[in-house]
C-alpha cells in the first residue's frame, strides 16, 4: 500500500509539473522553410499544384514504397486530395487536399494526419530573375498536454522534412526541360463570327468538366427542337475565375440563328481582334497557357480586352492520348 501511494504522489507530482510547464508553452508552432529553384515560378508550381507528381519529389511519400495512395477530385489545384495509408509509423494514414491556389504565387492546403487532427500548411513561390524562391511551411495546434511532446520536438522534425522535400523538388524541377513553352506561338488575328447557342453556369473549379457535359447535353437537346446543326468545336466563355468560383458560357456553334428558351441563349460571338494560342495537352494544365498569353500580352503592349473563350477541338471520348488534345484559346485585344 506504501508503494502504492509513494506511486501516486509521484504521478501526481509528474502532471503538476506538466500542467505548470504546458501553461508557458506555446499551444501551436509554425515550422518553415526556404530554398531557391532555378526554375521559373510557372514550371515549379505546376509540380506542387499536381499532386500526383509528390511521389516524384516529396520525402513524406518516398518513406513507404508500398504507401497505398488514392486521388480524388481534379487532377490539380482547389479541391485536389491526396488519401494514403502505410503500415510504416513514420507515414501514417491521412488526407492533404489543396483548399487554395493561386497560379505561380501560393498553395495552401489542409492535412488530416490520422492520430493528430488537422493542421494547415502550403507554399509560397516568388518569382527571381534566375529563378524562384519556394517556402513550404505548417501551422499545428497543439493539445494542452502536447506542447511538452511532440510540440518541443515536433518543429525541428517538421524543419528536417521541409528541407529533404524542398531538396527533392529542387532536384526534379531543375533535371525538367528549362521551357516547357518552347513550342507554344501566338497569333494576332481577326476571329470569325460565330453563331451560337449557350447557357450562363457558376460552379466551382474542381466541377468545370462536369459542367461543360451537362451542359453541352442541354444546348443539343435545344439545337434538336430548332433543328440546328453544330458548324464547328464546341467552347467556353469565361467570364471571372477565381480559387472558389467560375462563371462561365459553354457554347455550341450552329449553322444558323437560334431562338433563346429558357436558360438556353442564342447569340453571336462577333468577330474581333484576337490573340490565339493552340494547346496541346491536359484540360487542367490550359491554365499554364492562360498564364503565358497574359504575361505575352503584357511584354508586347496589348490590352486584353474582353472574355476569353476556349475552342476544345478535341473529342475525349476518341482520343484518349491527353497529349494530343487541342484547346485553341483565344483572348479578345485592342
Amino acid at each position: 500500500m506504501k508503494a502504492l501511494k509513494i506511486a501516486g504522489i509521484i504521478i501526481l507530482i509528474i502532471l503538476i509539473l506538466a500542467t505548470v510547464v504546458s501553461v508557458f508553452l506555446p499551444s501551436s508552432i509554425h515550422a518553415e522553410r526556404s530554398m531557391f529553384i532555378n526554375r521559373p515560378a510557372a514550371q515549379v508550381f505546376n509540380q506542387v499544384n499536381h499532386l500526383k507528381t509528390w511521389k516524384k519529389w516529396s520525402y513524406w511519400d518516398s518513406i513507404d514504397p508500398k504507401m497505398q495512395s488514392t486521388y480524388e477530385g481534379p487532377e490539380a489545384g482547389v479541391g485536389a486530395i491526396h488519401k494514403w495509408r502505410s503500415t510504416d509509423e513514420l507515414a501514417g494514414a491521412g488526407t492533404l487536399t489543396i483548399t487554395e491556389s493561386m497560379p505561380n504565387e501560393k498553395i495552401v492546403t489542409t492535412l488530416n494526419f490520422e492520430g493528430m487532427g488537422i493542421s494547415t500548411g502550403g507554399w509560397r513561390f516568388a518569382a527571381g530573375d534566375s529563378g524562384t524562391n519556394v517556402t513550404t511551411y505548417m501551422d499545428i495546434d497543439l493539445p494542452f498536454f502536447g506542447r511538452i511532446f511532440p510540440g518541443l520536438v515536433f518543429e525541428k522534425m517538421l524543419n528536417d522534412d521541409f528541407d529533404k522535400t524542398l531538396n527533392g523538388l529542387k532536384k526534379h524541377c531543375e533535371n525538367l526541360p528549362l521551357a516547357e513553352e518552347k513550342e507554344w506561338e501566338i497569333s494576332v488575328m481577326e476571329s470569325n463570327a460565330l453563331k451560337i447557342m449557350s447557357i450562363k453556369i457558376t460552379c466551382k473549379p474542381s466541377e468545370i468538366g462536369m459542367q461543360l457535359g451537362e451542359s453541352y447535353g442541354k444546348i443539343g437537346e435545344a439545337m434538336m427542337k430548332q433543328g440546328l446543326k453544330q458548324s464547328g468545336p464546341v467552347l467556353a466563355v469565361y467570364e471571372s475565375f477565381s480559387a472558389d468560383k467560375v462563371v462561365m458560357e459553354p457554347a455550341i456553334p450552329v449553322d444558323k440563328s437560334g431562338k433563346s428558351d429558357g436558360n438556353i441563349i442564342a447569340r453571336e460571338l462577333p468577330s474581333v481582334q484576337v490573340m490565339k494560342l493552340d494547346f496541346y495537352g491536359d484540360y487542367i494544365d490550359t491554365e499554364k497557357a492562360h498564364i503565358f498569353m497574359d504575361e505575352w500580352a503584357r511584354k508586347q503592349g496589348k490590352t486584353i480586352a474582353g472574355n476569353p473563350w476556349e475552342e476544345y477541338v478535341t473529342d475525349p471520348m476518341v482520343e484518349k492520348d491527353t497529349t494530343k488534345w487541342l484547346t485553341r484559346i483565344y483572348y479578345p485585344i485592342q
